[in-house]
């Protein structure tokens, strides 16, 4: 993981780059491709980060191979969404200023201000997932938690910003798209299922059975200790056969 972190700047500088050396229509065409597998990029990392926290199907080895397509998914939409950042800008299809602040377009401020707020959010999940093991180790663990949770509305929020930017989307974007939304209804639903289903075999407390010719045994208080001047069971009271014995004599 630590590798491709490594090669993400080297790899959207060589995408920037080409984008630049390749005429026009090429850039126009990597503008919307470029943008199209960000989402998809972005959508299966949601899709195996719900499979990577199934506990009831797939066993500790595959949890990890799914946990490990997670992270390469997010670093691929991120290595996408730089390319399609920098394909828009090179065009003069978003000004510098709309592009990286929110709702500042002069022309469609809501639908580009949702996919630059998506991009930030998603960006942050998947530095936030990289540094997942720092925050571990210093006690963070929950602010990871709460910037993760925050992946689903900005993947939302992309998706609407996919389906609404420029012009009408083509038949395979509106495909992959509808898959990429499926998928992530099915996940979640299947998830929630197996979460509940789980919790009803995991009683609170065990289930005890008496073995047969056994009787239960129930435990009692101890017995309290006697206080002070209190007459021990099956002892004469201090005092009593020396006061018979001034009576006789």
């Amino acid at each position: 993981m630590a590798t491709l972190w490594s090669l993400l700047p080297l790899l959207a500088a060589g995408l920037g780059v080409t984008a630049v050396a390749v005429n026009g229509a090429l850039q126009a065409f990597l503008g919307v491709a470029a943008g199209v597998m960000a989402l998809v990029s972005f959508s299966s990392a949601v899709l195996w980060g719900l499979a990577a926290t199934d506990r009831l199907v797939l066993r500790p080895v595959h949890r990890l191979v799914a946990q490990a397509i997670h992270r390469t998914m997010g670093v691929s939409g991120v290595v996408f969404l730089v390319l399609h950042v920098w394909v828009n800008l090179i065009q003069h299809q978003i000004g510098a200023i709309a592009a990286f602040v929110p709702f500042t377009d002069p022309n469609r401020p809501v639908i580009f201000g949702l996919g630059v707020l998506s991009g930030y959010v998603l960006l942050a999940v998947a530095l936030a997932g990289a540094a997942r093991g720092v925050l571990a180790r210093t006690g963070e663990a929950g602010r990871w938690r709460i910037v993760h949770i925050c992946a689903y509305p900005a993947w939302g929020a992309g998706l609407v910003h996919g389906l609404n930017a420029g012009r009408m989307a083509a038949t395979w974007v509106t495909v992959l798209y509808g898959l990429a939304v499926l998928g992530v209804i099915g996940a979640l639903g299947l998830r929630l299922a197996f979460q509940d289903r789980g919790a009803a075999r995991r009683p609170g407390a065990p289930l005890r059975i008496p073995l047969p010719g056994r009787e239960r045994t129930e435990a009692r208080p101890p017995a309290a200790a006697p206080r002070l001047g209190q007459d021990l069971p099956g002892r004469q009271p201090v005092g009593a056969g020396t006061g018979r014995r001034r009576l006789d004599g």
